[in-house]
């Protein structure tokens, strides 16, 4: 079973986000707070728990959760594919984007690091819900 560790936000880009008890999602806006709340096609942002384990082991050091500007972080989930849904907390969420595009330039790292790019997910709101850590993340293909 897949479960959701951490909802992120920052109300400035290009600034860590920040862990949070609980976030609202409101549909085809993103996450209520966020920095990148109303921005169309990419509102929010997830990385797998597994991902940032593996980057945490060659680095060095702990990823705090949202220091790589993730909003979610999930354990148990396999390689996503755009179209996928999640169900998170009544919310359910459109896989729009794996990675950013090779022109496409990440203005924000960790330390020197950043996963977004290259093993992040970006997801669209199709229904709004409340997420909040420990919540079941349901994937449907």
């Amino acid at each position: 079973m897949a479960r959701l560790v951490a909802v992120c936000a920052s109300k400035v880009r290009q600034e860590p986000k920040v862990e949070l008890p609980e976030g609202t999602c409101v549909e085809g806006k993103g996450l209520e707070g966020d920095s990148h709340f109303g921005i169309p096609g990419r509102p929010l942002s997830l990385l797998r728990r597994e991902d940032v384990e593996q980057a945490e082991v060659l680095a060095g050091f702990p990823f705090p959760p949202g220091s790589l500007a993730e909003n979610l972080v999930v354990e148990g989930l396999p390689d996503l594919a755009v179209g996928d849904l999640l169900e998170i907390g009544g919310a359910l969420l459109r896989v729009a984007e794996k990675g950013k595009r090779p022109e496409e330039p990440h203005s924000y790292d960790y330390r020197g690091w950043c996963l977004l790019p290259t093993v992040g997910f970006f997801l669209e709101v199709e229904r709004g819900g409340v997420l909040r850590p420990g919540d079941e993340v349901t994937l449907k293909r």
